[in-house]
């Protein structure tokens, strides 16, 4: 069975769990996804160690971090499986173009996930207000 982990930050229990509810509907069964919300003590700790513990099963006892800025952290296999779990998260959201995702690449492992929200939401607000048509370095697709 694969293993995904999904953590979010500016939802609340209910939300994160129709999302998750959501993604099931069109999951098959080998496929096992843990939405889990992001904590106010795992901010300034190093993301891989975060992914480590939740991955085992160790859920962090601070307090989930449901205000402000929406962001989905995907720790998954592929880009299909991404595409998916944004398509379930924004079909049960509200302005689901505020909400921010990133899959956990290699650099951002040894971010703290304050590093990473920064980056990702810099991305973010970037992407929101240029048009990648304009850019001399984007290949015409």
């Amino acid at each position: 069975m694969i293993q995904e982990l999904c953590i979010l930050k500016g939802f609340s229990k209910e939300q994160a769990a129709c999302g998750l509810e959501a993604l099931t509907q069109n999951s098959g069964e080998e496929i096992k996804t843990t939405f889990a919300p992001l904590k106010e003590d795992m901010t300034e700790r190093v993301v891989e160690e975060v992914l480590e513990e939740l991955f085992r099963g160790n859920a962090s006892k601070g307090k989930a971090l449901t205000e402000g800025t929406r962001f989905v952290f995907m720790a998954v296999y592929s880009k299909e499986r991404a595409v998916a779990i944004m398509r379930a998260v924004k079909s049960v959201s509200e302005s689901p173009q505020d909400i921010i995702f990133a899959m956990i690449t290699e650099t951002a492992l040894k971010w703290t996930f304050a590093q990473y929200m920064e980056h990702v939401g810099e991305e973010h607000e970037y992407m929101k207000t240029h048009n990648p048509a304009q850019d001399p370095d984007m290949k015409p697709v």
